[in-house]
């Protein structure tokens, strides 16, 4: 099977989703024949194309029907059975280049809030997250979409023993426990790093020895600063390293095992499962991260391990005490690997995109919808 992939970058292409789909499109190219196309500003770095071919169009909003030609040509070479848009600004073209071949359209919604304002119908729409399936499926307008829950999006994770070698010798850690938080340094992460603060403080009050990892490229140097004050009027400087070197941000997963305990989001969250470990997520309504366990795992999961995340009957008295206990204990395996295994490995999705593509022949162009899917990637581009 021949499958084309879109996506667009409208800034550094380095968000979640360019990781989901090069790691979606690498292991389903190990089967199928896989062509990923970048439109956008700039190539995307997230990109590796180590099963895929790969090509890359300039669009920038105004030449958006110069840029259809492109493809509709690119495309015409590669026939493809399947075009698979990442996003919606690349969906205006997908589901073009799909009517031209007579084929169904296809959309992944990327985990992330439900939708405002306008989002478009497809054919078929790829969810990562049960809070997003839950939206598609009540909402009217999107009764006649075929709507498909596929989380698995992540690989096993492998460690760059050298590098972490490398880290803890850098930054002196021996014996200490070490809470990890890897991020980019801006206004989206922001919250989600204090409360990580506010947890390493409460846990040395405690007695414990322990540090707290910050591991991004600074995007804001507001936040930046900010967050150096914070450290500073909060008296954990000792406690807190703040890691920002490319050789260790690049591909941060590879040094994941620099922390005993990780605060995740997402596609962070599910590597971090595959090495079995204690995991935390930003907690919505509270000054620190959550606890996951098999309790609340579900319900974590229902927002994407998201800082939307919210639990039932919350305690965070209690929650700080159940980390303080991990924390203090020689046994720390609470087997996260079991969930990555369930849910995460993308190994399971190859098959689940194979039986989408095989059956489906569900086929609207929504005439309407197609119009304001044009408009709403030009606007993407242009407005910033």
């Amino acid at each position: 099977m021949r499958i084309v992939y879109l996506i667009t970058t409208k800034g550094h292409g380095k968000g979640g989703h360019f990781h989901s789909l090069n790691t979606i499109a690498n292991t389903i190219g190990q089967v199928h024949d896989v062509h990923v196309i970048n439109v956008g500003v700039q190539r995307s770095e997230s990109l590796d194309s180590s099963s895929y071919k790969m090509s890359f169009v300039n669009y920038n909003g105004y030449n958006f029907f110069k840029v259809f030609l492109k493809l509709k040509k690119i495309v015409k070479h590669i026939q493809p059975q399947v075009v698979h848009a990442f996003d919606v600004e690349s969906f205006a073209f997908g589901r073009l280049l799909s009517a031209n071949l007579g084929q169904s359209s296809y959309l992944n919604k990327c985990g992330g809030p439900n939708p405002k304002l306008y989002y478009p119908k497809a054919d078929n729409l790829v969810l990562f997250s049960h809070e997003n399936q839950h939206f598609f499926d009540e909402h009217r307008k999107y009764q006649k979409v075929n709507k498909v829950l596929i989380p698995n999006r992540v690989l096993p994770v492998y460690i760059d023993e050298e590098k972490v070698k490398a880290f803890k010798e850098k930054h002196k850690i021996n014996t200490e426990i070490t809470i990890l938080r890897i991020a980019r340094i801006g206004n989206h992460y922001h919250k989600s790093i204090l409360q990580g603060i506010n947890l390493v403080k409460w846990l040395a009050e405690q007695g414990c020895d322990i540090k707290f990892i910050i591991l991004g490229t600074i995007q804001s140097e507001d936040i930046y600063r900010d967050i150096l004050d914070y450290i500073n009027q909060n008296n954990i400087s000792n406690h807190v390293i703040i890691e920002t070197d490319d050789k260790f941000t690049y591909n941060a997963s590879r040094v994941l095992s620099v922390g005993d305990i990780i605060i995740g989001t997402g596609r962070n969250f599910m590597e971090a499962s595959s090495l079995g470990q204690i995991l935390l997520v930003p907690y919505k309504d509270d000054d620190y991260p959550l606890l996951v366990d098999n309790h609340n795992f579900n319900q974590v999961f229902e927002t994407n391990f998201s800082p939307r995340t919210k639990v039932d009957n919350y305690d965070s008295k209690l929650n700080l005490e159940n980390i303080l206990s991990l924390v203090q204990s020689n046994d720390r395996n609470i087997n996260s690997k079991k969930w990555f295994n369930s849910f995460f490995n993308v190994n399971e999705a190859v098959n689940k995109y194979t039986e989408l593509y095989n059956v489906s022949d569900n086929r609207k162009l929504f005439l309407l919808d197609v119009i304001l899917n044009i408009l709403y990637s030009i606007k993407g581009l242009v407005i910033k």
